[in-house]
Protein backbone atom coordinates (compact mmCIF):
# COMPACT_ATOMS: atom_id res chain seq x y z
CA UNK A 1 0.00 0.00 0.00
CA UNK A 2 2.78 2.45 0.96
CA UNK A 3 4.67 1.70 -2.26
CA UNK A 4 1.64 2.68 -4.31
CA UNK A 5 1.63 6.23 -2.91
CA UNK A 6 3.67 8.88 -4.71
CA UNK A 7 5.93 11.42 -3.01
CA UNK A 8 3.36 14.13 -3.66
CA UNK A 9 0.61 12.05 -2.08
CA UNK A 10 2.74 11.27 0.97
CA UNK A 11 3.80 14.90 1.46
CA UNK A 12 0.44 16.37 0.41
CA UNK A 13 2.51 18.73 -1.74
CA UNK A 14 4.19 20.26 1.34
CA UNK A 15 7.84 21.24 0.64
CA UNK A 16 8.72 20.56 4.30
CA UNK A 17 9.08 16.84 3.50
CA UNK A 18 11.73 17.64 0.87
CA UNK A 19 13.63 19.86 3.32
CA UNK A 20 13.62 17.08 5.92
CA UNK A 21 14.90 14.60 3.38
CA UNK A 22 17.76 16.90 2.31
CA UNK A 23 18.84 17.14 5.94
CA UNK A 24 19.34 13.36 6.22
CA UNK A 25 20.58 12.86 2.62
CA UNK A 26 22.58 16.02 1.81
CA UNK A 27 24.63 14.22 -0.85
CA UNK A 28 21.58 13.06 -2.76
CA UNK A 29 22.56 9.39 -2.67
CA UNK A 30 18.96 8.28 -2.64
CA UNK A 31 19.34 6.20 0.56
CA UNK A 32 19.16 7.14 4.23
CA UNK A 33 21.15 4.98 6.61
CA UNK A 34 19.42 3.53 9.66
CA UNK A 35 21.64 5.48 12.09
CA UNK A 36 20.97 8.80 10.34
CA UNK A 37 17.25 8.12 10.12
CA UNK A 38 17.05 7.06 13.77
CA UNK A 39 18.96 10.12 14.96
CA UNK A 40 16.65 12.41 13.01
CA UNK A 41 13.38 10.64 13.91
CA UNK A 42 14.22 10.68 17.65
CA UNK A 43 13.93 14.47 17.55
CA UNK A 44 10.19 14.00 16.92
CA UNK A 45 9.67 13.38 20.64
CA UNK A 46 7.98 10.01 20.05
CA UNK A 47 8.83 6.98 22.16
CA UNK A 48 11.23 4.32 20.98
CA UNK A 49 8.38 1.82 20.74
CA UNK A 50 6.50 4.06 18.35
CA UNK A 51 9.61 4.90 16.35
CA UNK A 52 10.46 1.19 16.12
CA UNK A 53 7.02 0.48 14.70
CA UNK A 54 7.40 3.36 12.25
CA UNK A 55 10.77 1.98 11.11
CA UNK A 56 9.34 -1.50 10.58
CA UNK A 57 6.50 -0.12 8.44
CA UNK A 58 8.83 2.15 6.44
CA UNK A 59 11.67 -0.35 5.85
CA UNK A 60 9.33 -2.71 4.01
CA UNK A 61 12.12 -4.48 2.13
CA UNK A 62 14.22 -4.95 5.33
CA UNK A 63 17.40 -3.48 3.82
CA UNK A 64 18.33 -1.52 6.94
CA UNK A 65 18.07 1.79 5.09
CA UNK A 66 15.35 3.91 3.54
CA UNK A 67 14.95 5.30 0.06
CA UNK A 68 13.27 8.64 -0.48
CA UNK A 69 9.77 7.20 -0.80
CA UNK A 70 10.22 5.09 2.35
CA UNK A 71 11.57 8.09 4.27
CA UNK A 72 8.49 10.05 3.24
CA UNK A 73 6.40 7.17 4.61
CA UNK A 74 8.29 7.44 7.91
CA UNK A 75 7.68 11.21 8.05
CA UNK A 76 4.01 10.67 7.31
CA UNK A 77 3.69 8.06 10.08
CA UNK A 78 5.45 10.43 12.52
CA UNK A 79 2.87 13.08 11.65
CA UNK A 80 0.08 10.56 12.25
CA UNK A 81 1.50 9.60 15.66
CA UNK A 82 1.93 13.24 16.69
CA UNK A 83 -1.72 13.88 15.83
CA UNK A 84 -3.04 10.94 17.84
CA UNK A 85 -3.68 8.60 14.91
CA UNK A 86 -2.86 4.92 14.79
CA UNK A 87 0.60 4.11 13.48
CA UNK A 88 -0.38 1.92 10.55
CA UNK A 89 -0.25 1.98 6.78
CA UNK A 90 -3.99 2.69 6.55
CA UNK A 91 -3.34 6.04 8.30
CA UNK A 92 -1.23 7.21 5.35
CA UNK A 93 -4.38 8.24 3.48
CA UNK A 94 -5.53 10.46 6.36
CA UNK A 95 -4.89 14.19 5.96
CA UNK A 96 -2.57 15.38 8.77
CA UNK A 97 -0.32 18.41 9.33
CA UNK A 98 3.38 17.90 8.56
CA UNK A 99 5.52 16.32 11.29
CA UNK A 100 7.39 18.43 13.80
CA UNK A 101 10.92 17.89 15.09
CA UNK A 102 13.06 19.43 17.84
CA UNK A 103 15.98 19.82 15.48
CA UNK A 104 16.89 23.53 15.34
CA UNK A 105 17.57 23.23 11.64
CA UNK A 106 14.09 21.85 11.02
CA UNK A 107 11.66 24.17 9.23
CA UNK A 108 9.06 23.44 11.92
CA UNK A 109 10.06 23.39 15.56
CA UNK A 110 8.32 22.73 18.84
CA UNK A 111 7.85 25.87 20.90
CA UNK A 112 8.58 25.85 24.64
CA UNK A 113 5.88 24.59 26.96
CA UNK A 114 4.12 27.53 28.66
CA UNK A 115 5.04 27.62 32.34
CA UNK A 116 1.55 28.77 33.30
CA UNK A 117 -0.10 25.78 31.59
CA UNK A 118 -1.99 23.86 34.35
CA UNK A 119 -0.81 20.35 35.19
CA UNK A 120 -3.55 17.77 34.63
CA UNK A 121 -2.47 15.75 37.67
CA UNK A 122 -4.84 16.98 40.38
CA UNK A 123 -3.69 17.74 43.91
CA UNK A 124 -5.59 14.82 45.46
CA UNK A 125 -4.15 12.45 42.84
CA UNK A 126 -0.65 13.77 43.52
CA UNK A 127 -1.04 13.07 47.25
CA UNK A 128 -2.08 9.48 46.54
CA UNK A 129 0.77 8.98 44.04
CA UNK A 130 3.27 10.49 46.48
CA UNK A 131 2.15 7.99 49.14
CA UNK A 132 2.80 5.11 46.73
CA UNK A 133 6.14 6.69 45.76
CA UNK A 134 7.23 6.88 49.43
CA UNK A 135 6.14 3.26 50.05
CA UNK A 136 8.64 2.10 47.39
CA UNK A 137 11.61 3.40 49.45
CA UNK A 138 13.09 5.92 46.99
CA UNK A 139 16.83 6.57 47.17
CA UNK A 140 17.80 10.20 46.85
CA UNK A 141 14.25 11.02 45.78
CA UNK A 142 14.50 8.61 42.80
CA UNK A 143 13.03 5.20 41.95
CA UNK A 144 14.81 2.78 39.66
CA UNK A 145 13.08 0.69 37.03
CA UNK A 146 13.32 -2.40 39.26
CA UNK A 147 11.21 -0.70 41.95
CA UNK A 148 8.67 0.75 39.55
CA UNK A 149 8.27 -2.39 37.48
CA UNK A 150 6.13 -4.35 40.02
CA UNK A 151 3.83 -1.36 40.40
CA UNK A 152 3.29 -1.13 36.66
CA UNK A 153 2.87 -4.87 36.21
CA UNK A 154 0.25 -5.02 38.97
CA UNK A 155 -1.98 -2.84 36.79
CA UNK A 156 -2.39 -5.85 34.44
CA UNK A 157 -1.91 -3.59 31.43
CA UNK A 158 -0.15 -4.94 28.30
CA UNK A 159 3.63 -4.78 28.43
CA UNK A 160 3.87 -2.57 25.34
CA UNK A 161 1.50 -0.07 26.95
CA UNK A 162 3.55 -0.11 30.17
CA UNK A 163 6.71 0.38 28.12
CA UNK A 164 5.22 3.46 26.51
CA UNK A 165 4.15 4.72 29.97
CA UNK A 166 7.73 4.34 31.21
CA UNK A 167 9.23 6.17 28.22
CA UNK A 168 6.73 9.02 28.48
CA UNK A 169 7.15 9.45 32.24
CA UNK A 170 10.99 9.24 32.22
CA UNK A 171 11.13 12.79 30.92
CA UNK A 172 14.81 13.47 31.60
CA UNK A 173 15.82 10.01 30.22
CA UNK A 174 17.96 9.07 33.23
CA UNK A 175 16.44 5.61 33.66
CA UNK A 176 14.82 6.57 36.97
CA UNK A 177 11.68 8.38 38.06
CA UNK A 178 11.51 11.20 40.54
CA UNK A 179 8.36 12.12 42.45
CA UNK A 180 6.80 14.15 39.62
CA UNK A 181 7.72 11.64 36.90
CA UNK A 182 6.21 8.85 38.99
CA UNK A 183 2.99 10.89 39.29
CA UNK A 184 2.92 11.16 35.48
CA UNK A 185 3.35 7.38 35.18
CA UNK A 186 0.56 6.70 37.68
CA UNK A 187 -1.72 9.19 35.94
CA UNK A 188 -1.16 7.47 32.59
CA UNK A 189 -1.75 4.03 34.13
CA UNK A 190 -5.00 5.12 35.79
CA UNK A 191 -6.21 6.68 32.54
CA UNK A 192 -5.31 3.46 30.70
CA UNK A 193 -7.29 1.45 33.28
CA UNK A 194 -10.24 3.70 32.42
CA UNK A 195 -9.85 2.59 28.78
CA UNK A 196 -8.23 5.84 27.67
CA UNK A 197 -5.42 5.38 25.12
CA UNK A 198 -1.88 6.17 26.17
CA UNK A 199 -0.64 9.04 23.94
CA UNK A 200 2.22 8.51 21.52
CA UNK A 201 3.98 11.63 22.84
CA UNK A 202 3.65 13.38 26.18
CA UNK A 203 1.10 16.23 25.99
CA UNK A 204 2.22 19.61 27.27
CA UNK A 205 -0.39 19.53 30.03
CA UNK A 206 1.14 16.29 31.41
CA UNK A 207 4.66 17.67 31.69
CA UNK A 208 5.28 18.54 35.37
CA UNK A 209 6.03 22.21 36.05
CA UNK A 210 9.44 21.17 37.40
CA UNK A 211 10.35 19.62 34.02
CA UNK A 212 9.12 22.24 31.61
CA UNK A 213 12.43 24.10 31.33
CA UNK A 214 14.68 21.08 31.01
CA UNK A 215 13.11 18.70 28.51
CA UNK A 216 15.84 16.99 26.53
CA UNK A 217 16.12 14.08 24.16
CA UNK A 218 19.24 12.14 25.18
CA UNK A 219 19.43 8.44 24.35
CA UNK A 220 16.50 6.63 25.85
CA UNK A 221 17.22 4.25 28.71
CA UNK A 222 15.85 0.73 28.51
CA UNK A 223 12.17 0.25 29.24
CA UNK A 224 11.07 -2.03 32.04
CA UNK A 225 14.00 -4.21 33.15
CA UNK A 226 14.07 -7.49 31.29
CA UNK A 227 13.46 -10.75 33.17
CA UNK A 228 17.09 -11.72 32.73
CA UNK A 229 18.30 -8.43 34.21
CA UNK A 230 15.81 -8.72 37.03
CA UNK A 231 17.11 -12.16 37.93
CA UNK A 232 20.72 -11.01 37.83
CA UNK A 233 19.98 -8.04 40.06
CA UNK A 234 17.70 -9.88 42.43
CA UNK A 235 19.52 -13.20 42.95
CA UNK A 236 22.75 -12.07 44.58
CA UNK A 237 21.46 -9.44 46.99
CA UNK A 238 18.68 -11.74 48.17
CA UNK A 239 21.28 -14.18 49.46
CA UNK A 240 23.58 -11.62 51.03
CA UNK A 241 20.94 -9.81 53.09
CA UNK A 242 20.32 -11.10 56.61
CA UNK A 243 17.35 -10.42 58.85
CA UNK A 244 17.72 -9.07 62.38
CA UNK A 245 16.95 -11.26 65.35
CA UNK A 246 13.27 -11.81 65.82
CA UNK A 247 12.00 -9.84 68.84
CA UNK A 248 9.39 -11.12 71.23
CA UNK A 249 6.01 -10.41 69.60
CA UNK A 250 3.73 -8.09 71.59
CA UNK A 251 0.30 -9.20 72.81
CA UNK A 252 -2.42 -8.67 70.13
CA UNK A 253 -5.01 -6.04 71.02
CA UNK A 254 -7.87 -8.34 69.98
CA UNK A 255 -8.74 -10.55 72.95
CA UNK A 256 -9.48 -14.26 72.43
CA UNK A 257 -13.16 -13.70 73.33
CA UNK A 258 -13.48 -10.92 70.79
CA UNK A 259 -11.61 -12.97 68.23
CA UNK A 260 -14.03 -15.88 68.63
CA UNK A 261 -17.01 -13.58 68.17
CA UNK A 262 -15.45 -11.95 65.13
CA UNK A 263 -14.55 -15.37 63.66
CA UNK A 264 -18.20 -16.42 63.81
CA UNK A 265 -19.21 -13.28 61.93
CA UNK A 266 -16.37 -13.87 59.44
CA UNK A 267 -17.64 -17.40 58.75
CA UNK A 268 -21.09 -16.00 57.94
CA UNK A 269 -19.61 -13.24 55.75
CA UNK A 270 -17.13 -15.39 53.77
CA UNK A 271 -19.75 -16.61 51.31
CA UNK A 272 -17.33 -18.18 48.80
CA UNK A 273 -15.33 -19.88 51.63
CA UNK A 274 -11.96 -18.74 50.26
CA UNK A 275 -10.70 -17.46 53.61
CA UNK A 276 -10.98 -13.83 52.43
CA UNK A 277 -13.75 -11.26 52.46
CA UNK A 278 -14.01 -8.51 49.85
CA UNK A 279 -15.35 -5.01 50.15
CA UNK A 280 -18.67 -6.06 48.65
CA UNK A 281 -19.04 -8.82 51.29
CA UNK A 282 -18.36 -6.58 54.30
CA UNK A 283 -20.16 -3.52 52.92
CA UNK A 284 -23.41 -4.15 54.78
CA UNK A 285 -21.57 -4.80 58.05
CA UNK A 286 -19.55 -1.60 57.72
CA UNK A 287 -22.58 0.50 56.78
CA UNK A 288 -24.63 -0.73 59.74
CA UNK A 289 -22.06 0.81 62.10
CA UNK A 290 -23.11 4.31 60.97
CA UNK A 291 -19.50 5.55 60.89
CA UNK A 292 -18.49 8.12 58.25
CA UNK A 293 -17.30 6.69 54.96
CA UNK A 294 -13.86 8.30 55.37
CA UNK A 295 -13.36 6.51 58.74
CA UNK A 296 -14.47 3.16 57.30
CA UNK A 297 -12.17 3.63 54.32
CA UNK A 298 -9.27 4.42 56.67
CA UNK A 299 -9.96 1.26 58.73
CA UNK A 300 -10.09 -0.84 55.55
CA UNK A 301 -6.79 0.64 54.37
CA UNK A 302 -5.11 -0.14 57.72
CA UNK A 303 -6.40 -3.71 57.92
CA UNK A 304 -5.73 -4.61 54.27
CA UNK A 305 -2.09 -5.12 55.17
CA UNK A 306 -1.22 -7.03 52.03
CA UNK A 307 -2.94 -4.50 49.76
CA UNK A 308 -4.86 -7.28 48.02
CA UNK A 309 -8.32 -5.70 48.20
CA UNK A 310 -9.57 -8.36 50.64
CA UNK A 311 -9.28 -9.12 54.37
CA UNK A 312 -8.14 -12.33 56.03
CA UNK A 313 -9.84 -13.71 59.14
CA UNK A 314 -7.41 -11.89 61.48
CA UNK A 315 -7.54 -8.66 59.46
CA UNK A 316 -11.36 -8.78 59.57
CA UNK A 317 -11.21 -9.16 63.36
CA UNK A 318 -8.84 -6.18 63.57
CA UNK A 319 -11.20 -4.09 61.44
CA UNK A 320 -14.16 -4.85 63.73
CA UNK A 321 -11.96 -4.11 66.77
CA UNK A 322 -11.09 -0.66 65.38
CA UNK A 323 -14.76 -0.02 64.56
CA UNK A 324 -15.82 -0.94 68.09
CA UNK A 325 -13.08 1.27 69.52
CA UNK A 326 -14.53 4.21 67.58
CA UNK A 327 -18.14 3.39 68.51
CA UNK A 328 -17.63 2.61 72.20
CA UNK A 329 -14.71 4.85 73.17
CA UNK A 330 -14.58 7.42 70.38
CA UNK A 331 -10.98 6.40 69.53
CA UNK A 332 -10.12 7.29 65.96
CA UNK A 333 -8.19 4.80 63.79
CA UNK A 334 -4.40 5.38 64.02
CA UNK A 335 -2.38 6.73 61.13
CA UNK A 336 -0.35 3.51 61.09
CA UNK A 337 -0.82 0.19 62.87
CA UNK A 338 1.06 -0.14 66.15
CA UNK A 339 3.05 -3.38 66.58
CA UNK A 340 0.46 -4.78 69.00
CA UNK A 341 -2.32 -4.13 66.44
CA UNK A 342 -0.72 -6.17 63.65
CA UNK A 343 -2.39 -9.60 63.48
CA UNK A 344 -0.01 -12.44 64.41
CA UNK A 345 -0.50 -14.06 61.01
CA UNK A 346 0.75 -10.90 59.29
CA UNK A 347 3.74 -10.14 61.52
CA UNK A 348 6.17 -12.64 60.00
CA UNK A 349 5.19 -11.71 56.45
CA UNK A 350 5.53 -8.03 57.33
CA UNK A 351 9.05 -8.60 58.71
CA UNK A 352 10.10 -10.67 55.68
CA UNK A 353 8.77 -8.03 53.29
CA UNK A 354 10.47 -5.14 55.09
CA UNK A 355 13.63 -5.54 53.01
CA UNK A 356 11.85 -6.05 49.67
CA UNK A 357 10.08 -3.69 47.36
CA UNK A 358 6.57 -2.93 48.57
CA UNK A 359 4.76 -2.63 45.30
CA UNK A 360 1.45 -0.77 45.26
CA UNK A 361 -1.36 -3.06 44.13
CA UNK A 362 -3.78 -1.30 41.87
CA UNK A 363 -6.52 -3.80 42.58
CA UNK A 364 -6.36 -2.90 46.31
CA UNK A 365 -6.41 0.80 45.56
CA UNK A 366 -9.30 0.42 43.17
CA UNK A 367 -11.11 -1.84 45.70
CA UNK A 368 -10.65 0.80 48.40
CA UNK A 369 -11.80 3.54 46.07
CA UNK A 370 -14.72 1.38 44.99
CA UNK A 371 -15.66 0.63 48.60
CA UNK A 372 -15.42 4.28 49.57
CA UNK A 373 -17.49 5.31 46.58
CA UNK A 374 -20.07 2.60 47.32
CA UNK A 375 -20.29 3.69 50.96
CA UNK A 376 -20.70 7.33 49.94
CA UNK A 377 -23.25 6.36 47.29
CA UNK A 378 -25.21 4.28 49.77
CA UNK A 379 -25.11 7.04 52.35
CA UNK A 380 -26.29 9.51 49.76
CA UNK A 381 -28.95 7.03 48.68
CA UNK A 382 -29.94 6.53 52.34
CA UNK A 383 -30.24 10.28 52.83
CA UNK A 384 -32.25 10.55 49.63
CA UNK A 385 -34.56 7.69 50.72
CA UNK A 386 -35.00 9.17 54.20
CA UNK A 387 -35.70 12.55 52.69
CA UNK A 388 -38.09 10.91 50.26
CA UNK A 389 -39.87 9.11 53.15
CA UNK A 390 -40.19 12.38 55.05
CA UNK A 391 -41.49 14.09 51.96
CA UNK A 392 -43.96 11.26 51.33
CA UNK A 393 -45.16 11.32 54.98
CA UNK A 394 -45.59 15.05 54.74
CA UNK A 395 -47.39 14.52 51.44
CA UNK A 396 -49.70 11.96 53.10
CA UNK A 397 -50.49 14.41 55.90
CA UNK A 398 -51.12 17.09 53.35
CA UNK A 399 -53.29 14.74 51.28
CA UNK A 400 -55.30 13.71 54.40
CA UNK A 401 -55.85 17.33 55.30
CA UNK A 402 -56.75 18.07 51.72
CA UNK A 403 -59.27 15.14 51.69
CA UNK A 404 -60.92 16.44 54.85
CA UNK A 405 -61.03 19.91 53.40
CA UNK A 406 -62.48 18.52 50.20
CA UNK A 407 -65.13 16.58 52.12
CA UNK A 408 -66.15 19.76 53.91
CA UNK A 409 -66.12 21.58 50.62
CA UNK A 410 -68.29 18.82 49.08
CA UNK A 411 -70.84 19.23 51.92
CA UNK A 412 -70.78 22.96 51.50
CA UNK A 413 -71.00 22.48 47.77
CA UNK A 414 -74.10 20.28 48.12
CA UNK A 415 -75.81 22.88 50.28
CA UNK A 416 -74.73 25.57 47.91
CA UNK A 417 -76.04 23.50 45.00
CA UNK A 418 -79.49 23.20 46.60
CA UNK A 419 -79.56 26.90 47.28
CA UNK A 420 -78.47 27.66 43.75
CA UNK A 421 -81.12 25.33 42.32
CA UNK A 422 -83.79 27.24 44.28
CA UNK A 423 -82.33 30.50 43.11
CA UNK A 424 -82.28 29.13 39.58
CA UNK A 425 -86.05 28.42 39.79
CA UNK A 426 -86.67 31.92 41.01
CA UNK A 427 -84.43 33.32 38.34
CA UNK A 428 -86.25 31.23 35.73
CA UNK A 429 -89.57 32.65 36.81
CA UNK A 430 -88.14 36.14 36.80
CA UNK A 431 -86.72 35.44 33.36
CA UNK A 432 -90.15 34.42 32.06
CA UNK A 433 -91.68 37.61 33.48
CA UNK A 434 -88.88 39.57 31.96
CA UNK A 435 -89.51 37.89 28.60
CA UNK A 436 -93.14 38.99 28.80
CA UNK A 437 -92.06 42.48 29.69
CA UNK A 438 -89.57 42.33 26.89
CA UNK A 439 -92.26 41.47 24.34
CA UNK A 440 -94.45 44.31 25.67
CA UNK A 441 -91.58 46.71 25.58
CA UNK A 442 -90.68 45.59 22.08
CA UNK A 443 -94.22 46.39 20.92
CA UNK A 444 -94.07 49.74 22.66
CA UNK A 445 -90.65 50.28 21.14
CA UNK A 446 -92.01 49.54 17.67
CA UNK A 447 -94.84 51.99 18.18
CA UNK A 448 -92.48 54.61 19.52
CA UNK A 449 -90.14 54.02 16.58
CA UNK A 450 -93.05 54.63 14.21
CA UNK A 451 -93.94 57.80 16.07
CA UNK A 452 -90.29 58.80 16.01
CA UNK A 453 -90.28 58.25 12.25
CA UNK A 454 -93.33 60.41 11.86
CA UNK A 455 -91.88 63.05 14.14
CA UNK A 456 -88.64 62.89 12.15
CA UNK A 457 -90.54 63.53 8.95
CA UNK A 458 -92.43 66.36 10.61
CA UNK A 459 -89.20 67.80 11.93
CA UNK A 460 -87.70 67.62 8.45
CA UNK A 461 -90.71 69.49 6.98
CA UNK A 462 -90.52 72.01 9.79
CA UNK A 463 -86.81 72.39 9.16
CA UNK A 464 -87.55 73.08 5.48
CA UNK A 465 -90.24 75.56 6.44
CA UNK A 466 -87.91 77.06 8.99
CA UNK A 467 -85.26 77.46 6.32
CA UNK A 468 -87.73 79.15 4.04
CA UNK A 469 -88.87 81.45 6.83
CA UNK A 470 -85.27 82.26 7.65
CA UNK A 471 -84.79 83.09 3.98
CA UNK A 472 -87.86 85.30 4.08
CA UNK A 473 -86.71 86.92 7.31
CA UNK A 474 -83.42 87.63 5.65
CA UNK A 475 -85.22 89.24 2.76
CA UNK A 476 -87.43 91.22 5.15
CA UNK A 477 -84.41 92.34 7.09
CA UNK A 478 -82.79 93.55 3.91
CA UNK A 479 -86.00 95.39 2.93
CA UNK A 480 -86.26 96.78 6.44
CA UNK A 481 -82.70 97.96 6.23
CA UNK A 482 -83.41 99.66 2.94
CA UNK A 483 -86.63 101.16 4.36
CA UNK A 484 -84.76 102.40 7.39
CA UNK A 485 -82.18 103.97 5.17
CA UNK A 486 -84.94 105.55 3.05
CA UNK A 487 -86.74 106.68 6.23
CA UNK A 488 -83.58 108.23 7.50
CA UNK A 489 -83.13 109.91 4.15
CA UNK A 490 -86.70 111.18 4.23
CA UNK A 491 -86.35 112.28 7.82
CA UNK A 492 -83.25 114.17 6.81
CA UNK A 493 -85.08 115.76 3.94
CA UNK A 494 -88.00 116.58 6.25
CA UNK A 495 -85.60 118.13 8.70
CA UNK A 496 -84.03 120.17 5.93
CA UNK A 497 -87.44 121.18 4.65
CA UNK A 498 -88.48 122.15 8.16
CA UNK A 499 -85.44 124.24 8.48
CA UNK A 500 -86.21 125.81 5.15
CA UNK A 501 -89.82 126.38 6.24
CA UNK A 502 -88.71 127.95 9.44
CA UNK A 503 -86.24 130.05 7.47
CA UNK A 504 -88.98 131.01 5.08
CA UNK A 505 -91.28 131.79 7.97
CA UNK A 506 -88.61 133.87 9.50
CA UNK A 507 -88.36 135.76 6.26
CA UNK A 508 -92.11 135.78 5.87
CA UNK A 509 -92.94 137.36 9.24
CA UNK A 510 -91.31 140.72 8.46
CA UNK A 511 -92.97 140.66 5.12
CA UNK A 512 -96.33 139.95 6.73
CA UNK A 513 -95.77 142.71 9.19
CA UNK A 514 -94.87 144.98 6.35
CA UNK A 515 -97.94 143.90 4.45
CA UNK A 516 -100.13 144.47 7.45
CA UNK A 517 -98.61 147.82 8.00
CA UNK A 518 -99.06 148.58 4.38
CA UNK A 519 -102.67 147.56 4.60
CA UNK A 520 -103.06 149.65 7.65
CA UNK A 521 -101.57 152.58 5.96
CA UNK A 522 -103.76 151.99 2.97
CA UNK A 523 -106.75 151.75 5.12
CA UNK A 524 -106.07 155.04 6.63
Amino acid sequence: MAASLSLTQLSSGNPVYEKYYRQVDPSGSGRVAAADAALFLKTSGLTDLVLGKIWDLSDSDRKGSLNKQQFYVALRLVACAQNGLEVSLKSLNTAVPPPKFHDTSSPLQFGPVPTDCPWVVKAEEKLKFDAIFDSLSPVGGMLTGDKVKPVLLNSKLPVDVLGRVWELSDIDRDGMLDRDEFAVAMHLVYRALESEPVPMSLPATLIPPSKRKKIATPPVMPLLPSPAQHKERGSAPSESKTLPAKPTPPQWVVSPAEKAKYDDLFAKTDIDMDGLVSGAEVRDIFLKTGLPSATLARIWELCDIGDIGKLTRDQFALALYLINQKLSKGVDPPQTLAPEMIPPSDRLARQNNAVTVQAADFSAIKELDSLTNEIMDLQREKSVVEQDIKEREETIRQRTSEVQDLQEEVQKGSEELSRLQAERQEVQEKLERLDEQKRSLEEQLSLIQQQCSQESQLIQSLQVEHSEQEQRIGDYEEELTRAREELLHLQDETRQLGEKVQSARAQLCPLEDAVIESHSQIAQ
